[in-house]
């Protein structure tokens, strides 16, 4: 085989591994954007949003999570290990996101807010 077939062959194997020839990631049920209440869906600036994003990127109005891991942990929770940033500081937080039987998302032991859960209605997209 000829140098130039081989580097060509190399070159649209390369392509086509990196091009996305991977099978499409379905989303899960508790991505989107979300919020406290239906008038702070509609507030830009509101503290009480937030977003979940790629399946593994959680976003509040001052904090940033990723997810390294996420166990499913029954029909519509996950067990999810974030790395966070916020405010300057950056730490770890562990908590378990589920979708109530009324759709509302639930997150316990999350990484913000006072109090140990935190219960958000599911906003709409706007058009």
């Amino acid at each position: 085989m000829k140098m130039a077939t081989r580097v060509a062959m190399v070159w649209v194997l390369g392509a086509a591994l990196a091009g996305g020839c991977s099978p499409a990631r379905a989303a899960q049920a508790y991505e989107g954007f979300w919020a406290s209440t239906k008038s702070d869906c509609r507030d830009q600036d509101s503290a009480n949003r937030m977003s979940i994003e790629g399946g593994n990127r959680l976003y509040w109005y001052e904090t940033r999570c990723r997810a390294s891991e996420i166990t499913a942990d029954g029909k519509l929770g996950w067990k999810m290990k974030l790395a966070c940033e916020g405010e300057g500081e950056k730490f770890r937080s562990n908590p378990r996101i589920s979708i109530a039987a009324d759709g509302k998302l639930v997150i316990d032991d999350g990484p913000v807010g006072r109090a140990k859960r935190q219960v958000y209605v599911r906003c709409e997209r706007p058009k």
